[in-house]
Parts: structure tokens; C-alpha cells; sequence
């Protein structure tokens, strides 16, 4: 039989002349203790160091006893099986469930500690549902599926916002796809708190709503088209370069986007991140690990690109002489996102030039796909491959396959030939 008391022990006496109320749990003659936030005094103690049944002490150590039997009636015929620590531990849990989990907080705390590339995703996304929540106070309970329909219209709402902002501003309107990713984000942000509060071995259920399982995200409106023709794409090669150079690293944006647009065009769209940080060539081939899935893939998506003749006074052009990298751009830009801003403000002179509306960087990577599925021929699946996309129904295949990257190179060297004749 199990017995609950409040209890006082001698020898605990704290500097402050104050002892801690512990609650005392005995059964087999097995005693297991626990800490309280109460704490008494010598006056509430009578000589004997039990507590005084006409103190307040006393009358919130029952409320707590009284508190802990319940639970124990409510766990009764299978505690009749545990010891006194199993009990105990069991009452514990029970005690934490009731707790109510800080949305808001613990996602803050989980985007901190976090290694993948895309936190910053989150965090925006975070930010948004405190201006709709208009409080940094969010319990997980208070997350409900009605709760998300009214997050989801106060998103779109914003993005409306914004659109009408920038068509006053003669600026391209971007798509909705922000709604759905914040609400992507969230769900994750979510389940991660699942998992990290509910213990179900042990019998915690801290989080006990599925708000996310009767609620539908909106799927996520199609990317602007970015691919451009063959025709311009030599025409971008054949402009002519500029002589007018700024600044002590003796830049010109305009030239640089030029060469940059046709390295990530010739080098199956390579992103500019890794045109800046890139460190392995060999005089043939090109490594680098793709750094937007670098962190979600196994072979931290490793791609080995056969650099084609063209690119050849390119690579001369900007060679890092240092040998820290293959390209010199780190010394002229602070970092990756200084270097693509760089390359993005010359395409619009370009694109001004030649009428290509909102021409970016990442046009490239668009042209190329475009180009080796439509006009080459190139199957669905190696272009997928060559773009180091991440398809999870390949995951365990993957596995099996030493990946030798000729396939993508065959279908680069069609797509180069065909837009360059060479």
C-alpha cells in the first residue's frame, strides 16, 4: 500500500533558516522523496519537526498530497505492479503533461540550435505568426486547426499587401508561395515539439492536440518561369564588354554577370554560392557539393562537372592565384551573397539590353533544363539528376549506385553544343 506525507527533515536546514516541505512516498517500506516549492519555518514547525496543523504551510502541503493521490487513484490498478520509484516516476509524468508547452519559445530556442541552411526560412516564418498572434506567448494547446485557417488568411492577406505595394512601385509581384512555406515551416516546428515533449514510453503526453492533421496547407503556387532561349543565350555570350571599371578591386558588374551567366549556364546551372566557394578542378573536372542540399543528402550532394573548352578562358580569367580557391571572386566580394547581389544587379543591364525581363542569375539553371529536355532530348530522369535534385522515392536505390556523373556530362555537352555549336 502506498502512503503520501509531508515531511520536514532535520538536517536539511537551507541558510535562510527556512526547510524544504518534501513530499515522502513509501510503500514495501521503500521511501522515495520529492522536492516542493514550499518551504517553512521554524514558527510553522511544531517540536516534534512536523508541520502545524493551523499553519498555511500545512494547508498547501495537503492540497498537494491531495493533488498526488488523485493522479495515483487514476494510475491505481497498475501501480499495485511498480515500486515505490516506478510510482513516483510515473507521478512525475503525469505532473509535466499538465504543463503547458511555449510554442514560441521552444521554436525560437530549436532555430538557434539548428545546423540546416533554411533557419532562416524559419525564423520568417516564426515572425509572421507573432505579428498574427500579436504576442511572443503562444501555447501549443491554443494551436488549433481553426486557429491555423485564421493564420493562413491573415499570410495571405499580407502577401496581397505587399503585392500592391510593389505594382506601385513598378517592381515584379512575386507568387504566393510564401503561405505555403510558412506553413510548412510551422508544421515542422511543430513536430519537432512533439518530439521533444511527449515521451509516450513514459507515459508524458505534453502535447496533446493534432491541429495539423485537419488542416490542409494550400499547395505551393508554381515558380516563375525563368528558362530563356538558345538564341539569347548566345546573344548574352556575344555582348560585347564593358571598359569602365569601379572601386579598388576594379570591378564591373555588368562583365561579371555576363561570364558568370554563361559558367552557371555551361556547368549545369551551378548555383553562385558555389561558383564563389568552389576549391576542387583538376584542369578537367570541377567537384563541388551543392550547398542548398548539401546538409539533406548522404553524399552531401556531391557533383562532379566536366568543364566544357569554352569555359576554358573563363576559368583563366578569374583564377584565384593563391590556389584557395579556383575563382578569385572571394577577393573582390565580402561573401556568396555579396558576389550574387553583384551578378544579379548586371543581368538587369543585360536584360535592359537585350529585352529580357527581369533577367536572373538563376535564369541559367532554368535555360539549361529547359533546353536539355525540349531541344536535346535529354530524359526527364538525367536532368533531375544533373540539377542534384533530391528525390526521396530514390533514397534506398541510391544507396546501392556508385553515381560516376557521366550521364549528366553527356547531356551538358549536348546542351553546350547545341546553344554554342561547339
Amino acid at each position: 500500500m502506498l502512503t503520501i506525507k509531508a515531511e520536514i527533515q532535520r538536517d536539511k536546514l537551507r541558510q535562510d533558516g527556512s526547510y524544504n516541505v518534501r513530499i515522502r512516498f513509501t510503500k514495501d517500506r521503500k521511501v522515495k522523496r520529492i522536492s516542493t516549492s514550499l518551504f517553512a519555518k521554524k514558527a510553522d514547525l511544531t517540536d516534534r519537526f512536523t508541520i502545524k496543523e493551523d499553519s498555511l504551510i500545512k494547508q498547501e502541503a495537503d492540497i498537494l498530497i491531495l493533488h498526488y493521490r488523485k493522479m495515483f487513484n487514476e494510475i491505481h490498478l497498475e501501480a499495485e505492479t511498480l515500486d515505490v520509484n516506478e510510482i513516483v516516476a510515473r507521478l512525475n509524468s503525469r505532473d509535466k503533461s499538465d504543463k503547458p508547452v511555449d510554442f514560441i519559445q521552444f521554436a525560437k530556442e530549436w532555430i538557434a540550435n539548428s545546423t540546416l541552411k533554411g533557419a532562416v526560412n524559419y525564423t520568417s516564418a516564426l515572425n509572421s505568426l507573432i505579428r498574427f498572434n500579436k504576442s511572443e506567448k503562444l501555447y501549443t494547446h491554443q494551436i488549433t486547426s481553426e486557429f491555423l485557417q485564421e493564420f493562413m488568411a491573415f499570410l495571405l492577406n499580407e502577401s496581397k499587401e505587399r503585392a500592391e505595394q510593389l505594382k506601385e512601385k513598378g517592381k515584379r509581384v512575386p507568387s504566393t508561395r510564401s503561405t505555403s512555406l510558412y506553413l510548412m515551416s510551422i508544421r515542422r516546428l511543430f513536430k519537432e515539439a512533439v518530439k521533444q515533449y511527449n515521451k509516450p514510453d513514459q507515459g508524458l503526453i505534453r502535447i496533446k492536440n493534432t491541429p495539423f492533421a485537419y488542416f490542409q496547407i494550400p499547395k505551393q503556387e508554381s515558380t516563375r518561369k525563368r528558362a530563356i532561349t538558345a538564341e539569347l543565350i548566345r546573344k548574352i555570350e556575344q555582348l560585347p564588354y564593358q571598359t569602365v571599371y569601379k572601386g579598388i578591386h576594379h570591378t564591373n558588374r555588368f562583365n561579371l554577370a555576363k561570364d558568370c551567366f554563361i559558367l552557371s549556364f555551361c556547368m549545369i546551372g551551378i548555383n553562385s554560392v558555389d561558383l564563389f566557394n568552389a576549391t576542387e578542378y583538376d584542369g578537367n573536372t570541377l567537384t563541388y557539393y551543392r550547398t542548398k542540399t548539401r546538409d539533406r543528402r548522404m553524399d552531401k550532394a556531391k557533383m562532379i562537372v566536366t568543364v566544357p573548352k569554352i569555359l576554358h578562358p573563363l576559368f583563366e580569367k578569374y583564377k584565384d592565384t593563391t590556389g584557395k580557391r579556383i575563382f578569385n571572386f572571394y577577393q573582390s566580394y565580402v561573401n556568396e551573397k555579396a558576389f550574387n547581389k553583384a551578378i544579379n544587379k548586371g543581368l538587369k543591364e543585360i536584360g535592359s539590353i537585350l529585352k529580357i525581363e527581369d533577367l536572373e542569375y538563376y535564369a541559367a539553371r532554368h535555360s539549361w533544363a529547359t533546353i536539355a529536355l525540349n531541344k536535346v532530348g535529354v530524359s526527364k530522369y538525367v536532368v533531375h539528376e544533373a540539377l542534384n535534385h533530391i528525390d526521396e522515392s530514390m533514397r534506398v536505390t541510391d544507396i546501392y549506385i556508385e553515381r560516376d556523373f557521366s550521364n549528366e556530362n553527356k547531356a551538358n555537352a549536348k546542351v553546350v553544343r547545341y546553344v554554342f555549336g561547339r
